[in-house]
């Protein structure tokens, strides 16, 4: 019965980004439905973090304008890799989480900015767009470690009770 915690932890996360997109309009921000399947992929592998990621990029691709399946397509693979990386490199040292949210929030940015400008999007926009994203990576940077500690709180919550978790 605990395991339902976890869409309601992304649902909760989609309505706080919602919510914070609505009052604060400023260019620091974070992606919260990226660092939850960033959390859960490190949690729990490759397996439960692709498929975390496919949920919560389809949801992504429904509620916002733009290229649809790219969000379905890079939090999937997104998830997919750092699911095999569980346990391997982020055990313990939650440093390692800063720099590598803030590199991977980067380079999808700066994917969409390409496809972007293949649909017709404007050069002229690469400075606003640059100081955008890298406002989006120090905001992931600074939210990484809450929300993974969130998750990990969680995935011992459910471990206590559920023995095959």
């Amino acid at each position: 019965m605990r395991r339902l915690i976890w869409p309601v932890l992304f649902l909760f996360l989609f309505i706080l980004q919602g919510a914070v997109g609505v009052f604060y309009t400023g260019w620091f921000a974070a992606d919260l439905p990226l660092l939850g399947v960033y959390a859960h992929a490190i949690l729990r592998g490759p397996k439960f973090g692709s498929i975390s990621g496919l949920c919560v990029g389809f949801l992504e691709d429904a509620m916002l304008p733009g290229v649809f399946g790219y969000h379905m397509l890079t939090r999937t693979f997104l998830g997919f890799g750092l699911g095999h990386l569980k346990g391997k490199i982020f055990k313990d040292n939650f440093v390692y989480h800063l720099p590598t949210i803030g590199i991977i929030s980067l380079v999808l940015r700066f994917v969409y900015f390409f496809i972007a400008l293949a649909l017709g999007m404007p050069i002229s926009s690469l400075g606003r767009y640059c100081l955008d994203s890298l406002g989006l990576a120090c905001g992931n940077m600074l939210m990484v470690i809450p929300i993974v500690c969130l998750a990990s709180f969680i995935y011992e919550w459910i471990k206590q009770e559920d023995i095959s978790y």
